[in-house]
């Protein structure tokens, strides 16, 4: 899975509008709150791909709070420690489906 990759706090799959914890450490973040913020990156996203022609479809973002790394792509939430982690690995892993493996 993602073991190799420094920095990873928790892993959560989105579905129906929900976060569901698949691994690591509980976070103090309100799930609803980031739900939502994350539902309209999302629709941001795809409307700003539309824009620029993308030519695949838009698949997720990667986005820093504070000292927190947050990447949601293809419904799975991987929350890092955003100094401690790798970006290109992590990104990389999560789109060849190295979550999906596990949850």
């Amino acid at each position: 899975m993602l073991d190799n990759i420094p920095g990873i706090i928790a892993i959560f799959r989105f579905r129906e509008g929900k976060l569901t914890k698949i691994q690591g450490q509980d976070i103090l973040i309100d799930l609803d709150k980031l739900s939502n913020i994350m539902m309209e990156n999302m629709r941001i996203g795809e409307n700003e791909a539309k824009e620029l022609k993308f030519l695949g479809s838009f698949r997720g973002f990667a986005m820093i709070l504070d000292d927190m790394g947050v990447v949601f792509i293809d419904d799975y939430l991987v929350i890092t420690n955003a100094k401690k982690t790798n970006w290109d690995l992590l990104i990389k892993a999560i789109l060849k489906g190295e979550v999906i493996r596990s949850g």
